[in-house]
């Protein structure tokens, strides 16, 4: 499914590109501009793409949380879940449209900018696990369910979710302290 998710981003930012755009990527200095800004475009469809469908989650377990009442312990592991769910989408929400120092490299490798697609694919793919989770939740709560172990698996997700999104970070961090060594040799 991760390969059909990157083809198709790909294919569709593909075509989405004007005829100027795509003539303007055989001109050498114009290249370079127009494909930064174009992947900047990309990953800020990703993260827009990841906070829906969290902005979907954080309904799904607000409606949830009324299953809670009356259980201590549930309301707390409730309102656990609910904050980092609401952390991660502040997370993603506030990113930078792109990372400044890796879009402004020409230099990166296909197959470095295939990994940040694969990257990307992951984090939306996670986001649709966590709402097909969430939807569950919802479903447990309004037939009056035991929610505390689909509540358990969510967390879990969420967690996973995190570390995909700090994996994805330091891969960017990666591009972009091995752009900055590259920056210091050339001035000394």
């Amino acid at each position: 499914m991760t390969n059909t998710l990157e083809n198709s981003v790909e294919n569709s930012m593909a075509k989405n590109r004007s005829l100027v755009e795509r003539i303007g990527q055989y001109i050498p200095l114009y290249r370079g501009y127009k494909q930064k800004n174009l992947r900047r475009d990309e990953d800020r469809a990703v993260r827009e793409t990841v906070a829906r469908v969290l902005a979907g989650s954080k309904t799904d377990l607000a409606n949830a949380a009324r299953a809670t009442v009356g259980d201590l312990n549930a309301m707390r592991d409730m309102e656990r879940v609910r904050s980092k769910v609401d952390h991660y989408y502040a997370d993603v929400k506030k990113a930078v449209n792109g990372y400044s120092a890796f879009h402004n490299s020409v230099k990166i490798l296909e197959s470095e900018l295939d990994a940040v697609v694969t990257w990307d694919a992951k984090l939306i793919d996670d986001a649709h696990t966590l709402k097909e989770e969430t939807e569950r939740l919802r479903s447990v709560a309004d037939s009056d369910g035991d929610i505390k172990a689909p509540l358990r698996d969510i967390e879990a997700t969420v967690d996973a979710l995190f570390d995909a999104y700090r994996e994805r970070e330091n891969v960017m961090r990666g591009f972009i302290e091995r752009e900055n060594d590259g920056n210091n040799s050339e001035k000394e």
